[in-house]
């Protein structure tokens, strides 16, 4: 039912949210089942793509447990992208929003929805700021909606001990 809906939707918002919080992200906003969080805005940090990275795997295990329990498994795939973007409150005269905009935040969007069941897609720039305990999968470049060149990209391996 669509009571049912709502109350799993939320139950799952919550437990991703408190991930966010965790890793020092803030959460920009829910589109659907989407969370879109952010993190080095509105104050950068020198580890904002590690922290994002290590919040992106923390989500998929911190679904993965849930799953084990839930009566209706949730699979997500999450998508992260680092660089300049523009951070501040937009809209109309009668309402704004705090967000970001710019070609990361659409290409983490973009790796969102092509990152396959329970895995993590990145961007270049957030796999060359990894260190070396971190295992990482190039991906063949991707051909991404709004971006002319093929996009390089890869894919983190989720460990069960991420949550």
């Amino acid at each position: 039912t669509a009571a049912e809906v709502v109350r799993l939707l939320n139950e799952h918002m919550t437990a991703l949210t408190e991930v966010v919080y965790r890793h020092g992200g803030v959460v920009d906003k829910f589109v659907g089942d989407l969370i879109m969080a952010v993190f080095g805005a509105p104050r950068p940090g020198s580890d904002d793509a590690l922290r994002a990275a290590r919040c992106a795997c923390d989500m998929v295990a911190t679904r993965a447990r849930m799953n084990r329990d839930a009566a209706e498994p949730i699979q997500i795939g999450v998508g992260v992208a680092f660089g300049d973007m523009i951070a501040g409150c937009m809209g109309s005269s009668q309402r704004l929003n705090y967000t970001v905009l710019g070609d990361r935040v659409n290409l983490a969007a973009r790796l969102c929805s092509m990152a396959p069941a329970m895995a993590v897609y990145v961007d270049a720039s957030v796999a060359e700021r990894l260190d070396a305990g971190w295992r990482v999968h190039a991906l063949e470049p991707l051909k991404v909606k709004g971006f002319a060149d093929p996009v390089r990209a890869f894919q983190l391996e989720v460990k069960e001990n991420d949550a």
